[in-house]
């Protein structure tokens, strides 16, 4: 290194920093505008906040009994469904109680679920952590703002 790119390096380094600094933070990506569900359909939102501090696996999430999707910690995705019935059962390696809902969706209604994780709870080991999630039901208006928080809207 030159003399001169010495005594220049510190002054440019600083100068990146401070450009930085002055930079927006990044957009958390949109989920797309939703229409409404088709005739005779419902639709059943599944979310979940971000908390670093709990799983970071994918949620996944069985209806009926059988795979329905996956969410992530922070994420949030919806199905349409014809009205009717549902069993939500999101997968766990423990069972607890109420971690399952039962819900009756009508046509054109939303329902949102979310999705909610507990490491610390293994019915089997003391000093385990293992994915234990639970399902709730949430009124529209909060959880449409819970997830306008993480995700910029809905």
């Amino acid at each position: 290194m030159t003399a001169h790119t010495q005594r220049w390096l510190p002054c440019a380094c600083w100068l990146m920093v401070m450009m930085a600094a002055c930079a927006d933070p990044p957009v958390a990506p949109q989920l797309p505008a939703a229409a409404q569900p088709l005739a005779g359909q419902g639709r059943i939102w599944f979310y979940r906040d971000w908390q670093p501090s709990e799983s970071l696996n994918l949620a996944n999430i069985d209806v009926n009994g059988s795979y329905f999707g996956s969410v992530a910690n922070g994420g949030a995705f919806y199905r349409d469904l014809p009205a009717g019935h549902y069993h939500v059962a999101p997968v766990s390696y423990n069972r607890d109680s109420n971690q399952d809902k039962d819900v009756d969706l009508a046509a054109g209604q939303q329902l949102y679920v979310k999705i909610l994780s507990s490491q610390s709870w293994d019915g089997a080991c003391r000093d385990c952590v293992r994915d234990t999630f639970y399902a709730w039901l949430i009124p529209a208006q909060v959880a449409q703002s819970e997830i306008a928080r993480v995700h910029g809207g809905i």
